[in-house]
């Protein structure tokens, strides 16, 4: 009897655990999860910040689906060292961190997730600074907002960077009364997900809710002031503006990074994450990565990338669990691909969106075909190479972004239709029926079934 461990709780993990389970009813399966909570979708932790979900209804199982799966679920437990040699995961109690325990595999599977990022600043372990990657983060804001800020008239809550989770934060946080600041380092918001165009589009839409937008600017710390019993004292943000930003409350989204301390140290191949081959295995036979952890490849670029994204991990842990029951399927490189929404409106990005990017990655004749309707608040930006779309950043126009996924991951030769496509004209069925391009015609492919 095999004895799978799985060390992580969350989408790749989750996946991992249904896929050996539709194959394998015999072997041992033991999860390891840092949190205690039951599994939940973490893509709703804003809704819960607007209030308009509730914690039920984010769980992605109820606590009786360990039992039916037949795995041992070890919550609570963060894994602190693997022995890649005599095959030990050691962990220890994610609370109390006192006392170790080993667990023993004959393959393993890391989907240890990302972690959220801290500017090196004074101030981020004040009371009243937070980040928001798990369900703890959630409710520890949800706490200090009942708290702490009724008592204070209209509460500041200053928001330190502008990717996708922080400004949905941001729109979750606005909606309960708050008057909110947004530092961001660069000269442009979401600069990793939109163009220039497009990022103004979604400033504009911020400054019109009240949002007080501070571009290229520095924090260089946050210090309390006023404390007294068991009030918090209002937060000082510091920053290279000069004056510092008042707030009652301090959100922090620089963005995330791969989660693999765990496997550092161990013989398994790192670089930003932990580097795997087409079946999610690393450089460890038997010893698998899948989710946020992974560095897998690039269906448009061949690179090994790190892609942060719930389907992407799901995918991921997917094969990753086939492979770890003796299947033999192939992952041929995934797709960035986010949705956001602002205030209501949508940004919709996936595949490469920036020129230079594309002429650095060897398509120099890469090119942007763009559509604006101001009227309608919408802009299209697609950028093409050869025929082949390679990516695109929609706004307000999001309909066809899965048939865009798709033309980028089959590699259609578009030729004649670039226009057409960057206007979103329905040309769904024509554009499928194009010729396929060399590359892959899915994101898995099946080479053995046992």
């Amino acid at each position: 009897m095999a004895r799978l461990v799985i060390i992580g709780n969350s989408a790749a993990g989750l996946a991992a655990v249904e896929a050996i389970r539709s194959r394998d009813r015999r072997s041992r399966v033991t999860v390891i999860a840092a949190e205690r909570h039951p599994p939940y979708s973490r893509i709703m932790l804003t809704y819960l910040l607007a209030g308009k979900t509730t914690r039920d209804r984010m769980l992605l199982h109820e606590p009786d689906w360990y039992r039916e799966m037949d795995i041992q679920a070890l919550t609570g437990q963060r894994a602190v060292a693997i022995d890649t040699q005599r095959r030990h995961v050691f962990t220890e109690d994610s609370s109390k961190g006192g006392g170790t325990r080993r667990i023993s595999f004959d393959r393993l599977l890391i989907a240890t997730g990302a972690i959220a990022q801290r500017p090196d600043v004074p101030g981020m372990d004040l009371r009243g600074v937070f980040c928001l990657r798990d369900l703890d983060d959630a409710n520890a804001i949800l706490k200090y907002a009942d708290e702490q800020l009724p008592t204070r008239g209209v509460p500041e809550a200053v928001f330190l960077g502008a990717g996708p989770v922080c400004l949905q934060t941001l729109t979750a946080l606005s909606s309960r009364g708050m008057r909110v600041s947004l530092v961001v380092r660069s000269e442009a918001i979401l600069s990793q997900l939109a163009d220039a165009d497009t990022a103004l589009l979604a400033e504009k839409v911020l400054r019109a809710h009240d949002i007080r937008v501070h571009k290229g600017v520095e924090v260089y710390g946050v210090e309390s002031r006023g404390r007294s019993g068991q009030s918090a004292g209002r937060l000082l943000v510091n920053t290279s503006q000069g004056k510092p930003l008042p707030a009652d409350l301090v959100i922090v989204g620089k963005g995330t990074q791969p989660n693999v301390e765990v496997a550092r140290g161990t013989g398994i191949a790192t670089d930003v994450g932990i580097v795997v081959d087409e079946a999610m295995e690393t450089s460890v036979p038997g010893v698998f990565a899948a989710g946020d952890v992974a560095q897998a490849t690039h269906c448009v670029t061949g690179r090994k990338v790190c892609y942060g994204t719930w389907t992407n991990a799901c995918e991921q842990g997917r094969i990753a669990g086939f492979n770890m029951v003796g299947g033999q399927i192939h992952w041929t490189g995934g797709l960035n691909r986010n949705v956001t929404t602002l205030f209501g409106n949508t940004l919709g990005s996936v595949g490469m969106i920036h020129a230079d990017a594309a002429a650095s990655d060897g398509r120099p004749g890469a090119a942007l075909k763009r559509h604006s309707d101001l009227r309608r608040q919408v802009s299209r930006r697609l950028l093409f190479s050869g025929g082949r779309c390679l990516g695109a950043v929609v706004w307000n126009a999001c309909d066809d972004l899965g048939v865009l996924s798709w033309l980028i991951i089959t590699g259609r030769d578009c030729t004649g239709w670039e226009e057409r496509i960057a206007r979103g004209e329905n040309v769904c069925a024509d554009v499928l029926g194009l010729k396929q391009a060399r590359g892959p015609l899915s994101f898995v492919r099946i080479e053995k079934t046992p």
